[in-house]
């Protein structure tokens, strides 16, 4: 148990993150698998919902500058990719891959483009940022 003790503060916080974004990704290759081979697997789906949500419920209790930031953006617009899937069905792989690629480029991008934000046209890391 000491090992357990000796973590630093946010090391259950940062491994429950990592664990939740490693089943996200699970569902998300299996929702692009089954759109590659025309299988109807709604598991996948719900894997990659509810594992979005509870990604998104933990950078909101984070604190609320995350929803304004680019990496916030880059969430709103692959929810709008996903819910043209209904109505554009014949483009799924286009748009699966669409919301791949945003979301590999806004995990790896510099500090610089995730947090930067449109509504204040400046990088924002915190609510003190915006004060000043």
């Amino acid at each position: 148990m000491s090992f357990l003790n000796n973590l630093p503060d946010n090391s259950v916080r940062r491994l429950t993150k990592v664990l939740v974004r490693t089943i996200h990704l699970i569902g998300m290759a299996g929702m692009f698998a089954a759109a590659m081979y025309g299988a109807s697997e709604p598991t996948y789906f719900y894997l990659t919902m509810v594992s979005g949500v509870v990604l998104v419920g933990m950078e909101a209790y984070s604190g609320w500058i995350w929803f304004v930031q680019l990496r916030g953006f880059a969430v709103y617009l692959k929810l709008l990719l996903l819910a043209l899937l209904h109505v554009a069905l014949q483009h799924t792989i286009v748009i699966l891959v669409a919301v791949i690629a945003i979301s590999g480029f806004m995990s790896h991008a510099p500090g610089w483009i995730r947090y930067y934000s449109l509504l204040h046209r400046k990088v924002v890391y915190s609510q003190k940022d915006l004060l000043g």
